[in-house]
């Protein structure tokens, strides 16, 4: 039976570091620890570990995208910041690698990647996560990433960008290295409109070449108030084709089914942006965007079965999405501090078909089409009272409130003779969800020492959640969390950062509703008793600069989990997305940049983003440990980029591996995987008709796409029906990106 194909994790999510941040669940018990007499021996044994261990982990793991170098050489080597224990970069510390963008500078700080991770899941605003600041100020949208707002910054408007520890900000939510970007004053006024533009067209083997992936952005003032315009499809045309075995029971090949999935999407996005700073110096900021998604997969695949002859099997998925969004902010001074007033509201029309028919050369045609229409919407309303004492204390007190609806409907059917499709009815028909959440925090942040800062926050939040549909009722819960996080320099060149954090997680409301899976001839019922996940998690991080060699940091944390969202069995012969019990949850990172300069290899740099991680969950149908299903296990990242000095030039490669452990269905195990790793080439040319244009050759190595499939006579701990194991290959295929400013 031909399934929707899992289309391969690289091609698929792209930015893969960003699941690095999505899986932080730790906790790790720190001891108290002073900051005198033992801090400069500390920082020389700190050192000397951080820079073995991160440099091991960069020589042993992998990376997709280049993220660029420090600048030496060509450009002089970053300034102190006037303020605190922050690392200053100027332009013209970016010199060498012209870049269009405040994006592109941020990239090429030494040891920096930008984390553009959610507040528990997307559940509403709350404290700030992604750690880049503008103008100090953190991007109060969830449609509006730190990466789109940067890009869409040109170089020019950048006065310098500090990297700072984020437990030393009044910004409740920071910790470790924080990138806040600074524009230069009236950055925009009388100088005209500045566009960027981005281009990115791609190139692959038996798959629709792909024209239309891009961004065209342009910013400025009229009457002093800053405009920004953008249009961004983010367009892709992916897939992969092979052979895919099944086996009975005993392991004996039953067939071979020869396949191929495509998979194509275009996103076009619409948005508008509006800032001003008043005379009396109030602010606010105005954010309108719509957007269309249309989405098609099709995995065709034939073969020769024993019962049924000559079989062709099509699935196709298609997805007609609208959306819009509409928020701002306003900001002003009051009393002795600063009150800041933000709304949002979100609005999504998503009808989707799976449809899968199977055409037999005995027995005939059979079909089978499941449809869902959902609507959501979200909507917050948060406030912020800031100001800081004359001893240089840091206080907030926030207040939020969010309203959030999800509206399934959905219809199971079958292939009738005549063509026709007749509905069957599936309990889940029609679902409704609500949640109704209110939160009130208080944070508290200084200088406990010169060389250590702490930041308090205290929260708890009360919400009520609503479900019709399959086991639907009516809920309320309270639950404290809060965040205490630690920043010592140890040393000049030695930074730890630890923290403690209470989290609630947002769950998928997608989770109440029943679906069914026509492709694997499965589905999962709906559970109207799903409750938040709570992490209780810390993380210790030791930072160390390395000077002219770079820049390297490792992290371990520890988390407990309780109600962590998984498969379970709803009924004797159901099952669902439901909670489980307590979880431990582990994790080790690292990461670096190892600058070549001083080997004599000039303008070249190595960067590594190691991550390593188990998450353990007992077993709800055998009650043993296992991992999370579709939990990451590993990720690996390295990338090697030289800007030839005293030209344009500018060439490198990436390496990119990762791992999930299996996915556990009560009936099933489902294994997906890649074979080999993700292995790039480029070369690129900093000034084409005054573009950046560069040149990328993807997937050297050839990497595949695999899924394994084992499925049982009743549940898994019983006896085999059948498995299925396929891998896919995608070829290599070019890839073109264009930016520049106008």
């Amino acid at each position: 039976m031909a399934r929707r194909a899992v289309v391969s994790l690289v091609e698929q999510h792209g930015a893969l570091v960003d699941i690095v941040t999505k899986l932080h669940y730790c906790e790790l018990f720190a001891q108290g620890t002073g900051c005198t007499s033992i801090a400069a021996r500390l920082g020389e044994v700190m050192s000397a570990f951080i820079c073995r261990a991160s440099f091991a982990a960069m020589l042993l793991s992998s990376a997709a995208p280049v993220w660029a170098q420090e600048p030496t050489g060509d450009a002089p080597a970053a300034i102190p910041a006037p303020v605190g224990s922050a690392e200053r970069y100027t332009p013209a510390d970016f010199t060498r690698f012209a870049p269009r963008t405040a994006l592109d500078m941020v990239e090429k700080v030494p040891g920096f990647l930008i984390v553009t991770g959610t507040n528990g899941g997307d559940r509403g605003l709350g404290q700030a996560t992604e750690n880049v600041l503008i103008n100090g100020e953190r991007i109060a949208s969830k449609t509006t990433d730190a990466r789109t707002a940067l890009a869409r910054i040109t170089a020019t408007q950048v006065a310098y960008i500090d990297i700072v520890d984020g437990a030393s900000l009044n910004v409740p939510g920071l910790t470790g290295r924080v990138a806040n970007v600074v524009l230069v004053a009236g950055a925009g006024a009388g100088g005209g409109f500045k566009t960027t533009i981005r281009w990115q067209p791609e190139w692959r083997p038996r798959i629709e070449d792909n024209w239309l992936n891009g961004e065209i952005s342009t910013t400025g003032k009229l009457n002093g108030t800053q405009v920004t315009l953008s249009l961004k499809n983010e367009a892709n045309r992916s897939g992969h084709w092979g052979p895919e075995q099944r086996f009975d029971g005993n392991g004996a090949l039953l067939f071979v089914r020869d396949e191929f999935g495509a998979y194509d999407g275009d996103r076009p996005r619409l948005s508008a942006a509006l800032a001003r700073t008043t005379a009396n110096g109030n602010k606010w900021n105005f954010n309108l965007g719509g957007q269309l998604q249309n989405l098609r997969e099709s995995v065709r695949g034939t073969s020769v079965q024993p019962r049924f002859g000559r079989v062709s099997e099509d699935f196709r998925f298609t997805e007609d999405e609208h959306n819009f969004d509409i928020g701002g902010d306003y900001e002003m001074g009051l009393g002795k501090g600063r009150l800041k007033l933000i709304g949002l509201y979100r609005f999504e029309h998503s009808p989707s078909v799976d449809t899968f028919i199977v055409d037999r050369a005995i027995d005939g045609r059979s079909g089978e089409r499941f449809s869902q229409t959902a609507d959501e919407g979200e909507s917050i309303l948060r406030g912020e009272y800031s100001w800081r004492t004359a001893g240089g204390t840091d206080w907030q007190i926030a207040l939020e409130g969010a309203y959030n609806t999800l509206d399934v409907d959905a219809e199971f059917a079958k292939l009738q003779s005549d063509g026709s499709f007749l509905p069957v009815a599936f309990e889940g028909e029609r679902t409704k969800v609500e949640e109704k959440r209110s939160e009130a925090s208080l944070t508290w942040g200084r200088a406990l020492a010169p060389n250590l800062t702490a930041q308090l926050n205290l929260a708890a939040e009360y919400s009520e959640l609503t479900s019709s549909g399959p086991g639907g009722l009516t809920r309320s819960f309270i639950r404290p969390k809060g965040k205490f996080a630690l920043a010592w320099k140890v040393g000049p060149r030695t930074t730890i950062n630890w923290f403690v954090q209470r989290r609630v997680d947002q769950l998928n409301f997608f989770d109440f509703a029943s679906s069914v899976d026509v492709a694997n001839g499965q589905g999962n019922g709906g559970n109207g008793q799903l409750v938040p996940p709570i992490v209780n998690r810390s993380e210790l991080e030791f930072v160390q600069d390395m000077g002219r060699w770079g820049h390297a940091s490792i992290a371990f944390a520890y988390g407990y989990a309780q109600d962590l969202v998984d498969q379970i069995p709803l009924s004797s012969t159901t099952e669902g997305r439901g909670n489980l019990p307590g979880a431990h949850l582990y994790r080790v990172t690292t990461k670096g940049t190892l600058l070549l300069d001083p080997l004599g290899w000039k303008g070249a740099r190595i960067n590594a983003d190691v991550t390593w991680r188990r998450n353990r969950v007992r077993d709800p149908l055998t009650d043993q440990w296992r991992d999370q299903s579709f939990g990451q296990d590993y990720v690996a990242d390295l990338s090697l980029r030289h800007d030839i000095p005293g030209s344009n030039i500018a060439w490198g490669g990436g390496y990119f591996d990762e791992r999930f452990s299996p996915g556990l269905r009560l009936d099933a195990i489902e294994k997906e995987y890649t074979v080999g790793p993700f292995v790039t080439a480029f070369v690129e040319h900093k000034n084409v008709a005054g573009f950046t244009v560069k040149l990328s050759y993807r997937n050297l190595a050839g990497m595949k796409d695999g899924f394994d499939r084992t499925v049982f006579v009743e549940r898994r701990d019983g006896p085999i029906a059948f498995s299925e194991s396929r891998q896919r290959k995608f070829g290599q295929y070019f890839q073109l990106t264009v930016t520049g400013t106008l």
